[in-house]
């Protein structure tokens, strides 16, 4: 048996570790397959989920209905922001299609927000995985209702024309590529570069210059001026000038994007 853990980035909750330890110790699961959940392998080598996986079937379970082996678990954790859905949609869809035209497979969704598991529990989980049993329609009903709100969130998203303004302090080529890749986003409006230099001032669309140097009131200014929603800062400089620690104080409801001056004060004193 296979199982395929996606989506889940730093996280490793415990329902989900329960489940991959108890199947690896209840089913013939050998091969734990980790995209985008970078944390599980690690987590699972952790008391007290401590896991050791092995090629030899030691499922005790003399049900004949099926061949365990061909039995597979996708385990798949919700996106908790439309970007996240926007970018890495082909999980989505694969998802989609797994519970669709994969009849021995057992999708379940998990839910950070909830930190539940949708339609089950890890109990029923394992339960249809240890008697060969097929996959538990409430599980799939509750993923595809899930992912039909995340495709209703994004409709609006979509409908609704952007009104985020991000303020991107530096004036480098990797600003110009970070003003590029906050471009794709579908819901900001405007990015201005503080300074910016020549190419993103030739950019267009959504980017342009603005400010003519990245010094803390030029910034504090900026943001109250253009309604930012979120900046993003670039170079070491102003981070250890203490521009986060201003803006926060400031601006408290703003997002900002980049270490306080404590956080930075070992990548500065190099």
């Amino acid at each position: 048996m296979v199982a395929t853990v996606i989506g889940f980035g730093g996280r490793a909750p415990s329902q989900v570790l329960e489940v991959l330890h108890q199947a690896v110790s209840k089913t013939s699961l050998s091969t734990i397959n980790p995209i985008r959940s970078q944390t599980i392998g690690s987590a699972l080598t952790q008391p007290p989920y401590r896991t050791f996986l092995s090629s030899t079937n030691t499922n005790t379970n003399t049900n004949n209905n099926d061949d365990d082996e061909s039995m597979e678990l996708m385990i798949y954790c919700l996106p908790t922001s439309t970007t996240e859905y926007i970018q890495f949609g082909s999980e989505s869809n694969t998802i989609r299609t797994t519970i669709l035209t994969s009849p021995t497979t057992l999708v379940a969704i998990y839910d950070p927000t909830k930190d539940a598991f949708l339609g089950g529990t890890p109990a029923s989980i394992l339960t249809t995985l240890t008697t060969n049993t097929p996959p538990n329609n409430l599980l799939a009903s509750a993923a595809l209702t899930a992912l039909s709100q995340l495709d209703t969130n994004l409709s609006t998203h979509l409908s609704t024309p952007p009104n985020h303004t991000v303020l991107l302090i530096g004036s480098g080529g990797r600003e110009h590529a970070l003003a590029l890749a906050l471009a794709k986003s579908p819901l900001i409006s405007t990015i201005l570069c503080c300074p910016g230099n020549g190419g993103t001032a030739l950019q267009g669309g959504k980017i342009r210059n603005a400010g003519t140097d990245q010094t803390i009131p030029t910034v504090v200014a900026l943001v109250q001026q253009y309604n930012a929603a979120m900046v993003v800062v670039g170079p070491e400089q102003p981070l250890v000038e203490g521009l986060v620690d201003v803006l926060h104080n400031t601006y408290p409801t703003l997002h900002v994007f980049g270490p306080t001056a404590a956080g930075v004060e070992l990548e500065a004193s190099k």
